[in-house]
């Protein structure tokens, strides 16, 4: 049998490597100094933008000699051109000559031609990625979201075009759209690339959720300042407001004493954002003085005390959310939310 010891197999894959590298040096060295011309006037070719004339000559070297130190990069740009070749290269020819220029890219008249020209262009790569071009020309150097995210969205909605830049294109139309506070937008885009990118729509999911919990938050914490507030205001006399001002000085050593543990253990463990652990005791503080002065006037009786320090503990969560969603909403994604 053949190859039936491991030394034997050894030496047959020796022989074999030494049987390739023959085969390769053995290349005719016409054929190979053929080859890296037809690569260098592919390069050429593509630079100046003819596209058609670059392909065939790409084509031509890997065809001289497939074995010559460009092929690999001669068969990357063939397969590049030759995926966005519809409509003979004129889309392509189109959207290169504003890609690769600067000043182009930041002029508002050049970038609306371009969306109106793509409009015309056949279905296929080009005209996607042509899309994802004006889009981005428009969100980040000509301010003009709305005209980006309908872009984005003409983008979603095309049949044909490469996953990675569609996810790209849904994953800017969420970003734009919850900045918006648009759910419903948000939700549309998430869609569209759910099945390759289904984490996109978790993120959404998540931030929907909280902005209904902001919403609620809000006005819990707005029906807090309303009914304790006003209660403590409209009933509090002389005595209290006394036992009122010897209670504020204790309420800011407790505040400052937990930012400080906070931001202490924030920093040792999180290495993050210390922010939200001060903003969240100094938020404490108001809402602590309220239902400090409503528990001073309010009914004595244990259903009324209870009801007071539950209404107070929702308004510091209340509080609690709020600013971790403004400020580093990690934390929140922490907890599933």
């Amino acid at each position: 049998m053949l190859c039936t010891t491991p030394g034997a197999w050894l030496n047959f894959n020796v022989v074999l490597h030494a049987v390739v590298l023959a085969a390769v040096l053995a290349a005719p060295e016409g054929n190979r100094e053929t080859a890296e011309r037809l690569f260098t006037t592919a390069e050429q070719e593509e630079h100046d933008l003819d596209l058609t004339a670059a392909l065939e000559h790409y084509d031509a070297s890997i065809a001289s000699d497939p074995s010559n130190r460009w092929a690999l990069r001669a068969s990357a740009r063939a397969r590049f051109l030759r995926a966005r070749s519809e409509g003979a290269f004129g889309p392509l020819v189109r959207l290169e000559r504003v890609r690769r220029d600067p000043e182009a890219q930041r002029d508002a008249a050049t970038i609306d031609a371009l969306a109106h020209d793509l409009e015309a262009f056949p279905p296929g790569e080009v005209r996607t990625e042509a899309r994802m071009f004006v889009a981005e020309a428009y969100a980040t150097r000509l301010g003009r979201a709305s005209a980006a995210e309908h872009e984005l969205a003409r983008l979603l909605d095309e049949a044909e075009g490469d996953p990675p830049l569609r996810a790209q294109a849904a994953t800017r139309a969420v970003d734009m759209a919850m900045t918006r506070g648009d759910v419903a937008a948000a939700k549309h885009a998430a869609a569209q690339v759910a099945k390759n990118d289904p984490v996109l729509g978790e993120r959404v999911s998540r931030w929907a959720r909280r902005r209904i919990i902001e919403r609620g938050a809000a006005a819990l914490l707005a029906l807090f300042v309303i009914i304790g507030g006003a209660s403590a205001l409209r009933r509090v006399r002389s005595l209290e407001r006394a036992e009122l001002s010897a209670f504020v000085p204790r309420a800011i050593v407790v505040c400052a004493y937990l930012a400080i543990v906070a931001v202490m253990l924030a920093n040792a463990y999180e290495r993050g954002n210390a922010l939200p652990f001060v903003l969240v005791p100094a938020c404490l503080l108001p809402i602590a003085m309220v239902a400090r002065a409503w528990a001073l006037v309010g009914a004595p009786s244990r259903g009324a005390r209870i009801a007071r320090a539950t209404f107070s503990a929702a308004a510091v969560l209340a509080a609690a959310f709020l600013v971790l969603d403004r400020v580093d909403v990690r934390y929140l994604e922490s907890f599933g939310l």
